[in-house]
């Protein structure tokens, strides 16, 4: 593991269920909401990862049997981190235009503008904190709750994504 960090190699493990498909989305490191709208597209952090050479290690269960299934050295198309970028602009103008919360439920789970899986092949922005009051400052007060911090979110890799363009591959 060591030889990969000097190396600059993203490692990865994935475990597959059943059908092939991983059994989670892979996250990336947290971001901070101030820190993401200050730095342009080319010095962030997220383009930084996606450019990085992964080094993926794919397993499965087989009953009891833990079954190596897969290993694989990848790096991600241009036009993939493209369609990534996407994900992360509208990230940029949501927290920008001060815009994070759609709606509150009425059991009070709050529902964001943030880009969903359904919206993007490539890549998600969800929530990766302890819990909900693991937050990062806001730069603007959401619009629709006055917030001025919200819940620590990453950017993530959509699983079909990884099945179909690593595992498969």
């Amino acid at each position: 593991m060591e030889e990969f960090e000097k190396a600059d190699i993203q490692v990865k493990t994935i475990r597959l269920k059943e059908n092939n498909l991983p059994k989670e989305d892979i996250s990336f490191p947290t971001f901070e909401y101030q820190e993401l709208i200050e730095t342009d597209w080319e010095d962030s952090d997220f383009k930084n990862i996606l450019e990085s050479k992964f080094f993926f290690v794919f397993y499965q269960f087989d009953g009891e049997h833990l079954i190596l299934r897969k290993v694989k050295f990848w790096n991600m198309p241009y036009s993939d981190i493209l369609e990534a970028k996407n994900v992360w602009e509208e990230m940029v103008k949501t927290v920008s235009n001060g815009e994070i919360v759609k709606e509150v439920t009425e059991n009070g789970i709050r529902k964001t503008y943030f880009p969903k899986k359904t919206e993007n092949r490539v890549s998600h922005v969800r929530p990766h904190a302890r819990n909900a009051a693991d937050t990062y400052e806001l730069p603007f007060a959401d619009k629709l709750t006055g917030l001025t911090e919200y819940t620590k979110h990453c950017f993530w890799l959509n699983a079909s994504y990884v099945k179909d363009e690593i595992y498969l591959q």
